[in-house]
């Protein structure tokens, strides 16, 4: 049971946004409590042919996310997961502010004592998709361009995840496989992804942990004009990343994370190219 322990806090204090997998559920009744910073920016656009172009107007995004899980029972999970503030902008824009798509979903165990699990998820917009930032200066006709930077797509997702894991030795190491379908609406392209995640505890207090993930268009939708970069629309990609979590003692842990795309696996398409850096803080019972 031991080295079944060291993996489940692991796994518990992960980041979420679909990038926490693994086939371990919380015991009944006990829960975890996430809140995080990020940051991310870039001028780097890899158009939907998968074109490297740099805009020459920097994008630039933060939020404060909000994260959570409840043991429903020792083999159910429940998930929140909610960016209950965004921040949107281009170097010649306004920033725009919003709150992020909700993010609800179940973990079912499927076995007892077998650390394999289906995860759902349903991705609700908390807007009609449309957040207009105003340029800082007019253009050659003396008037102000606006740029919809969405904070949510607008449509609801529906997320599927059937994820493996296993822990080694003593428990202290653990390694994830997860693959899984995001079912779109509004005329959105679904989506495929898989992953791998692997991670260790060090000194009995600090957790490192690696990510690969891969984004892929399922379907295809040629005709639809998705608008805005930020409505994923014909996204893929490589995604690498690394977590650090240290045991601040009792039931408090420092969260920070690192994550950046590739195009070793898949190429980069309909995406700004740079890495996001996070800070939080999460409590469990």
């Amino acid at each position: 049971m031991k080295k079944y322990w060291y993996a489940f806090v692991v796994f518990t204090l992960m980041i979420s946004q679909i990038q926490a997998q693994s086939g371990w559920t919380r015991k009944a009744k006990s829960f975890y409590i996430q809140s995080t910073a990020s940051y991310y920016s870039s001028k780097d656009y890899y158009t939907t042919e998968g074109i490297l172009f740099d805009s020459g107007s920097r994008f630039s995004s933060s939020a404060l996310i909000l994260y959570g899980e409840y043991g429903v029972t020792d083999r159910i999970t429940a998930i929140v997961d909610l960016p209950v503030v965004m921040l949107n902008s281009f170097s010649s824009t306004e920033t725009v502010a919003g709150v992020g798509s909700l993010n609800v979903g179940l973990k079912y165990r499927l076995f007892n004592n077998i650390p394999i699990a289906i995860q759902a998820s349903l991705e609700i917009p908390t807007d009609d998709g449309t957040n207009f930032a105003r340029s800082k200066q007019p253009n050659a006709l003396g008037t102000f361009d606006e740029i919809n930077l969405p904070t949510s797509d607008g449509e609801f997702n529906v997320w599927t995840n059937l994820i493996g894991s296993h822990s080694f030795g003593d428990g202290k190491t653990y390694g994830s496989l997860y693959t899984g379908v995001n079912f779109r609406t509004e005329s959105f392209s679904n989506q495929f992804q898989a992953g791998a995640e692997v991670g260790h505890l060090f000194f009995d207090k600090l957790y490192l942990i690696g990510k690969l993930r891969i984004l892929e268009k399922l379907s295809s939708n040629d005709g639809f004009q998705g608008g805005s970069f930020l409505y994923g629309e014909g996204t893929t990609f490589t995604s690498y990343g690394f977590n650090a979590i240290y045991k601040l003692g009792g039931h408090l842990s420092l969260v920070t994370a690192y994550s950046d795309y590739a195009g070793f696996l898949v190429d980069r398409k309909n995406i700004y190219d740079g890495a996001t850096f996070s800070l939080g803080i999460s409590i469990e019972y």
